[in-house]
């Protein structure tokens, strides 16, 4: 899942205070011990011998793990059951259970597979265009825009930045949509957004 808060009447202000926290003592892992960049989690199952989710949307930056469930897998960069030499990491009971890859590829689709059990189990990275959002305020009424990303969306609106309990909207035009128009009023500097994106 991919976000960016936003308040009312600023350019972009990425909260990253969530509730996240590290010191230097300690390692920093993306979207664990810090909130960005972001990770994004798929299962490596060993009973439906598949990716869940197999296709997931990221932007540059950010992070892709796959967690182990069981069984002997692995996760193997390539199309077509042939390896392209990105990474290959076994998932395994002999293995960590996790492998977590940073993405800085260049927008488009990079695929990956099992490498014991293609093509069966086989999926793929979407990497987007980086997400420009852009909020305005006009006689009360809250607009939120984007560009770049992909996928579909939600916005959460909340008035702490743990955005514990928000609630969620569809964006205008739906789930697909790169605009949300708010009319609720909220008081001035008391509103943040949450913009989500790979929503499954």
């Amino acid at each position: 899942m991919n976000g960016r808060p936003m308040r009312p009447g600023v350019n972009l202000v990425i909260v990253l205070a969530l509730p996240f926290f590290t010191s230097a003592a300690l390692a920093i892992e993306p979207g664990v011990d810090v909130a960005v960049p972001r990770v994004a989690v798929t299962t490596v199952d060993g009973s439906t011998f598949a990716f869940h989710p197999a296709n997931l949307v990221v932007e540059p930056g950010y992070w892709v793990r796959w967690s182990w469930l069981g069984g002997g897998h692995t996760t193997t960069s390539g199309p077509a059951c042939v390896a392209s030499g990105l990474w290959n990491a076994p998932l395994n009971a002999l293995s960590p259970p996790t492998f977590t890859r940073q993405f800085v590829e260049s927008p488009g689709l990079i695929p990956y597979f099992c490498s014991i059990h293609c093509p069966t189990m086989v999926g793929g990275v979407t990497v987007t265009t980086l997400i420009d959002l852009s909020a305005k305020d006009a006689a009360g009424t809250s607009t939120l825009s984007w560009t770049g990303g992909g996928g579909r969306y939600l916005v959460y609106r909340g008035s702490a930045p743990t955005f514990l309990g928000a609630p969620a909207f569809t964006p205008d035009g739906g789930s697909a949509g790169t605009s949300f128009t708010d009319a609720t009023v909220p008081p001035p500097g008391q509103a943040l957004f949450y913009l989500v994106m790979n929503l499954f």
